[in-house]
């Protein structure tokens, strides 16, 4: 596929060769969430996950500094007159709307932390499958620090990732967690110098994007669901998929390029 960029205000939404690249674009603002960024992500979100083309999206932040600095508080007036039931349903339909798109993404994501993590900067990578740092990648769950909640999903995501000890040990505090930390935790999976990190993110997307698009769909599906059933469910679940893969076009092109010592070319059918 060539390339495409689709205009947003406070975001950029880039896809080339079966890639989508999602980019907090605030950097004079630390890509710091607003209204505005909030429906734009719902809206690039949708886009991706209907995308047929695409195989792998990035989730990343301009500039060097932040990947996402938290909510920025200059909206904090528009909720001046806001009732408790009109946050709510804003929180359960915008606010989660992010959180639930990244973490039902059909395809798999990569989330490539540029900086500083906060607030909702920390949840949102939470939700993606892979998590990249670099030196200046640090989180905080900074709600605490404004006797607020974790308000995009951390409570249930963050334990699933480092533990419920660890997990509550963050939460509870609003501590930072530094790159190291988070590479020992298993919070991130690799860390890399900053100037490589976007490339790093890329090739990594690269070699997913040349994997059969069906096949990561499905252990995607696999994985996940396998974190909330029990093993005779999964392996119910296992049988359907080799099933269905032992007859797609895919699998005969992956066994014929094997036998021939050449790379597949995986076509999604």
């Amino acid at each position: 596929m060539g390339r495409i960029s689709l205009e947003f205000a406070t975001i950029q939404l880039t896809k080339a060769d079966h890639i989508a690249t999602l980019t907090l674009n605030r950097p004079d603002r630390a890509n710091s969430v607003n209204q505005q960024m909030m429906l734009e992500l719902n809206a690039a979100l949708a886009d991706v996950a209907q995308d047929d083309a695409l195989r792998v999206l990035i989730l990343t932040g301009a500039g060097n500094k932040a990947f996402c600095g938290g909510g920025d508080i200059a909206d904090d007036k528009i909720y001046a007159d806001w009732d408790m039931e009109r946050m709510r349903k804003w929180v359960r339909k915008v606010v989660h709307g992010i959180t639930e798109k990244l973490w039902n993404m059909p395809i798999p994501t990569i989330a490539a932390i540029n900086g500083l993590a906060v607030g909702g900067g920390f949840d949102w990578p939470c939700a993606c499958d892979i998590r990249i740092g670099c030196e200046k990648t640090r989180f905080m769950a900074a709600q605490v620090k404004t006797a607020l909640v974790p308000d995009s999903g951390a409570c249930y995501l963050l334990p699933r990732i480092v533990g419920t000890s660890k997990a509550l040990e963050i939460l509870y505090t609003g501590d930072w967690v530094d790159a190291e930390q988070a590479l020992r935790i298993g919070l991130l999976s690799k860390v890399v110098p900053s100037a490589d990190l976007q490339k790093e993110a890329r090739a990594l997307a690269e070699r997913i994007a040349k994997s059969p698009p069906i096949v990561t769909r499905l252990v995607k599906q696999l994985v996940y669901k396998g974190l909330n059933s029990d093993l005779a469910t999964n392996l119910d679940f296992t049988a359907a998929a080799t099933a269905m893969t032992m007859f797609t076009k895919d699998h005969e092109e992956g066994v014929a390029a094997w036998l021939e010592k050449r790379e597949p070319k995986y076509q999604g059918k």
